[in-house]
């Protein structure tokens, strides 16, 4: 259970919020005292603080400083009503994990502790991870070890991506965090599409939905599409009387005071925030402006890691091709089935109807389906006589082989499954588990029907390899006993639609 330490000055306060952790789930201690806060972090293995902020500069901070003196990771959720951007900036610098104002509802705490948890969890797992991967390294032969050490540097960024939430959630926390630190009625992110040349926005808080899905501003159009050709941050006192924007077709859902801050990614301007009406109907002020631009320059950080993100997709597959040429240093054959069982896996998925999601983890599965075979002896993999008995439950042990060499990446939980029961069958008679019917993912149903389709029609060192439509046939002979019905009777239609597949 996650431990959290409140630390007040108002007792009352401090002893209410302890007791709504509490109730919400969390084992929270509370104190009234910094020094005694002190003294019990460092005794006892806690994993969140949550402090009140009280002073205005650096040096009326000194209990986040002497954590932080104790322990540099230590994380911290300042709950605060001193909204001045100057605390705020301050605490930030100091190393805080988040920063909640006053009024809070414990939902938004709640939030807040949960990111600094999945925080945890994933420098855990990391660990984990790095210590798994060098125990498997050290049971490969030299050249699958040079190839999996060569694996590290994809999963030290895998790791950092997975610190960074995807881009729409990055967008999301920006403007609830704008909302309420400045307490506006409106603002959004407008990100730039290179392709059709406009601005989109992708997440905003008080405008009307049919506005978000209709707005497309070209350069030099309307207010953000001038602003944003300009390349300059923009505080305006009032859209209506501003004599630079009167020939402007004002976008429609901007009135009054009135921020746009350019989001600028090394170099390139790639969106901007864009923020309108206070709720006490005051103007925007010039320290709600430099706000803005703070906050817009670490925003263009954190949407470029949430981009790296979708980048790099691409680049874990490529990676996990370097595996699959790890297999076939091993197995000469094993390379080109696992690109053929990947290209009739897809091809089958999408007929199927299966989602983007699902494909990805079909692409993966299907690339990685015989990984498992790197733990299996090479005398096993290139026999050409028949296999004994204790040769063939070696090799039935590959597909659970492989759940163990990829279970550490705990974001491959689909794949795992899908290899570890892509040789199980309809009727239950399969392995290495028996099971049965539903009990087998779809994804394994779909690389089952592909796997056994591309090694039939290749040649092994124990047989011929079959034509075309003989491994068509036995796929059908075997429907509803090896085979899921309705798997085989999309494949079925798949190869007659499709007769180059694979040629």
């Amino acid at each position: 259970m996650t431990k959290l330490l409140v630390v007040d000055s108002e007792k009352t306060i401090g002893l209410l919020l302890k007791d709504l952790l509490q109730d919400t789930g969390y084992n929270a201690h509370f104190t009234s005292s910094e020094e005694e806060a002190c003294t019990l972090y460092q005794k006892n293995s806690f994993d969140i603080i949550l402090t009140d902020l009280k002073g205005k500069n650096v040096d009326d901070f000194p209990f986040i400083q002497q954590i932080k003196h104790i322990d540099p990771d230590a994380l911290i959720i300042v709950i605060t009503g001193n909204q001045s951007f100057e605390s705020i900036q301050t605490v930030l610098r100091l190393g805080v994990f988040d920063y909640i104002t006053k009024p809070f509802n414990i939902d938004e705490i709640s939030f807040s502790i949960n990111r600094a948890i999945s925080y945890l969890k994933l420098e855990s797992i990391n660990k984990a991870l790095m210590q798994d991967l060098e125990r498997h390294n050290r049971q490969l032969e030299k050249v699958v070890k040079e190839r999996t050490e060569g694996l590290q540097f994809l999963f030290n960024i895998t790791r950092e991506i997975y610190s960074t939430l995807g881009l729409r959630e990055v967008i999301r926390i920006i403007v609830n965090k704008v909302v309420a630190v400045l307490n506006v009625d409106k603002c959004a992110i407008l990100l730039f599409d290179k392709e059709a040349e406009v601005l989109v926005i992708k997440f905003s808080h008080g405008l009307d939905p049919k506005w978000v899905g209709q707005t497309r501003v070209k350069r030099g159009d309307e207010i953000s599409g001038q602003i944003f050709n300009d390349q300059e941050a923009t505080l305006i006192p009032d859209i209506e009387k501003d004599s630079r924007f009167q020939d402007l077709r004002q976008e429609a859902y901007y009135s009054g005071s009135f921020i746009c801050v350019p989001l600028v990614i090394k170099g390139e301007l790639v969106g901007l925030i864009n923020v309108n009406d206070k709720k006490t109907k005051e103007p925007l002020t010039n320290e709600d402006f430099e706000f803005v631009k703070e906050l817009a320059s670490e925003a263009s950080i954190a949407i470029e890691n949430a981009h790296l993100y979708d980048s790099l997709k691409q680049t874990s597959l490529d990676a996990f091709m370097v595996l699959t040429s790890a297999i076939d240093d091993k197995d000469h054959y094993t390379k080109k089935h696992s690109l053929d069982v990947t290209k009739v896996s897809l091809a089958l998925a999408e007929k199927m109807g299966l989602s983007e999601n699902e494909l990805t983890d079909i692409r993966r599965a299907a690339l990685l389906h015989d990984i498992g075979k790197i733990g299996i002896h090479d005398d096993i993999l290139i026999k050409k006589e028949d296999l004994t008995e204790s040769e063939w439950t070696e090799m039935r042990s590959h597909p659970l082989k492989g759940g163990g060499i990829l279970r550490p990446l705990y974001f491959l939980e689909n794949v795992i499954a899908y290899i570890e029961q892509h040789h199980e069958w309809y009727d239950g008679t399969g392995y290495p588990q028996g099971l049965k019917g539903e009990q087998i993912s779809l994804g394994a149903r779909i690389i089952s029907v592909a796997d056994s389709f591309c090694a039939m029609i290749t040649e092994r060192p124990h047989r011929q390899a079959f034509t075309r439509q003989q491994a068509i046939e036995e796929i059908k002979r075997n429907k509803g006993s090896q085979f899921f019905p309705e798997v085989v009777d999309v494949f079925v239609e798949l190869m007659s639609e499709n007769p180059d597949l694979l040629t």
